[in-house]
């Protein structure tokens, strides 16, 4: 049986376990093929670093989805996260026409957390990624993304209604599935809740909440989301999966104090 075929439109970032570093990897483990379109290279991640570099890769993407064309390639599945170029939207939106039939295009809108954009972003990044969204099937915010989506104050700590309403104003931007992550509803847990448009039916998984946080968990509960969603799993099975891992992923890592800019997330994909 042929493998599925993903494409991952994202930064790599050379030192700090995120972004492509981590997509790959992680979705080519759970057998799919996995293309990359970096959208900039960056000498570190910009969690916790000073002085890191930045190689915009703007121009060079399209000629890369040219020479793609040219040889007839085609994906299963679009997987966007970091992007630093408002002129990478375009490219990304015209991309759908390298869908296969039935071929997803799935925006982790990586812009935002703990009620700030990421350093060196602006609104002109939000308002590209409103329209990203628009044209996407898939999206996977967190508490802080979705309210920039949506133009609303952030709450670090939303209620059942008020993510009930978040999710649901996200899906009528476009997506047919929302995956609101980094929720709590209550102490000591932590999790995601997702809605489908089409059933209108809400789905939520919670497990501990880690004391500890480390940079990239959000790309790595994204890409496994993925790789499970494109495998014909339910839902629930894949917020599952994707919450358990990064469980798993800090339990693995908290131990050794030197590992402070990523997880361990090779030795949890070695035990799977």
């Amino acid at each position: 049986m042929t493998a599925k075929k993903i494409v991952s439109v994202q930064d790599i970032s050379c030192y700090g376990q995120c972004s492509l570093t981590v997509a790959q990897p992680v979705l080519s483990a759970y057998g799919f093929e996995t293309a990359i379109l970096p959208s900039a290279i960056l000498s570190t991640h910009t969690g916790g670093f000073t002085g890191f570099t930045v190689l915009d890769l703007t121009d060079e993407m399209p000629k890369i989805v040219d020479h793609w064309r040219k040889e007839k390639i085609t994906f299963d599945a679009i997987y966007t996260g970091y992007i630093g170029d408002t002129r990478q939207f375009a490219l990304i939106k015209d991309m759908r026409d390298m869908l296969n039939p039935g071929g997803l295009l799935i925006c982790d809108p990586a812009m935002a957390d703990h009620g700030k954009l990421y350093v060196a972003l602006n609104e002109n990044i939000v308002a590209g990624m409103r329209e990203l969204v628009r044209e996407s099937d898939i999206i996977m915010p967190n508490i802080t993304e979705a309210c920039f989506l949506l133009d609303i104050p952030y709450n670090e700590r939303p209620g059942r209604e008020e993510i009930d309403r978040m999710l649901k104003g996200l899906a009528d931007m476009g997506p047919e599935t929302v995956i609101i992550t980094g929720v709590s509803f209550e102490e000591g847990r932590l999790g995601a809740v997702a809605y489908t448009k089409k059933d209108g039916k809400t789905v939520e998984y919670f497990t501990t909440w880690m004391e500890k946080s480390y940079h990239g968990t959000g790309d790595i509960f994204s890409s496994v989301l993925i790789a499970n969603l494109l495998k014909g799993k339910s839902l629930y099975d894949c917020l599952k999966d994707a919450c358990e891992f990064i469980v798993d992923c800090i339990k693995e890592t908290m131990p050794d104090e030197s590992h402070v800019y990523g997880v361990k997330f090779e030795q949890v994909l070695a035990k799977r």
